[in-house]
């Protein structure tokens, strides 16, 4: 943790401390902000200094050992946030009994996640930021990056906008980088398939950045399924693949048989959209946690326009579908 209760109760910032203040820093008598036990300041040779409480009990609101990884973020992406907002590192919110790694213009909750965490956990955070009129942003630090495949982790860290579709952020401490995976979707095999941006760190305003999802675009995403879909789908069968016989037996039911196909009317969809049952189906908004948009149309556009050879941002399946709707019109 990066900040304490002074002893006159003022908050101390270690982001805001000169080094050659440290010494003096530490023979004070420093409290958790939260549970208000004592902590005392850890300043070695490998992490940056931080706070860590003396008790062995846990406190429920700040994180002990945190990674060098997190604790440098943190300190980096407050660095940035402050050139052009109000940003608070760790600010305890009595009301959610949570606290949010940075807190910008006190209503966008950053949260940085370097390490896993259960699903249920996730929802539970990010509900109550929601219920308390906040907006809550995941940023994803190495052990999270999107990958070739989704967990459903990874699938609840997932965020949707009409002119970005499906997106995921990241932060490469590294290489000093924000990267933004957009347009993801799935193919048939369950490898994903995806854009990407990548920001400097400092280059840009940060909250321009994290608003990119929703800026007017032409992305599009060219489809290049190298692996052949029907051998796999056979290998699948063969290991007994539990999710592959159960699409299997919904094949049987319906008279029909999952070997025998040889062409697949979509190899890609967008995340939530299952393309191999005997009819499609689709996720709703409820089965992602940071999503709240109704997904229903956006489905139901999509399959309207597939197309095996490239894929687009949903608002562009909804402009296709209203200029379709305005022709009909006109002819009627």
């Amino acid at each position: 943790m990066l900040v304490a209760l002074g002893e006159t109760n003022e908050i101390v910032n270690l982001l805001e401390i000169k080094k050659s203040d440290l010494a003096e820093l530490s023979k004070q008598y420093l409290r958790c902000p939260a549970c208000k036990s004592q902590v005392r300041l850890k300043n070695g040779a490998v992490k940056m200094p931080h706070f860590a409480h003396i008790s062995l009990q846990v406190c429920q609101h700040f994180s002990e050992n945190e990674s060098f990884q997190h604790l440098t973020l943190k300190k980096r992406l407050y660095q940035w946030f402050k050139q052009t907002e109000r940003v608070v590192v760790e600010q305890f919110l009595p009301d959610l009994q949570q606290t949010p790694d940075l807190l910008i213009n006190n209503q966008i909750a950053i949260e940085i996640q370097c390490s896993h965490l259960t699903t249920q956990r996730l929802r539970e955070r990010t509900d109550n930021y929601r219920v308390h009129g906040y907006t809550v942003l995941w940023l994803m630090g190495k052990d999270l990056w999107l990958g070739e495949s989704l967990s459903t982790l990874k699938k609840n860290l997932l965020y949707f906008s009409q002119n970005a579709g499906f997106y995921y952020w990241e932060l490469d401490l590294k290489y000093e980088k924000i990267r933004l995976k957009y347009l993801i979707h799935e193919e048939l095999t369950g490898k994903l398939q995806y854009l990407t941006r990548e920001f400097d760190f400092g280059s840009e305003n940060l909250l321009q950045i994290l608003r990119t999802p929703f800026d007017k675009t032409s992305a599009k995403l060219a489809i290049k399924i190298q692996q052949n879909i029907p051998k796999f789908i056979a290998r699948q069968l063969y290991y007994q693949n539990p999710k592959w016989l159960k699409i299997q037996e919904k094949y049987y039911r319906n008279g029909r048989n999952l070997l025998t196909i040889a062409n697949f009317p979509i190899t890609i969809a967008p995340v939530g959209l299952k393309m191999l049952t005997c009819q499609f189906e689709a996720l709703s908004s409820d089965d992602f946690c940071q999503i709240t948009a109704d997904l229903t149309s956006y489905y139901h556009h999509f399959l309207n326009y597939k197309n095996n050879k490239m894929v687009y941002p949903p608002a562009f399946y909804a402009k296709i579908e209203s200029e379709k709707g305005a022709k009909n019109g006109k002819k009627t």
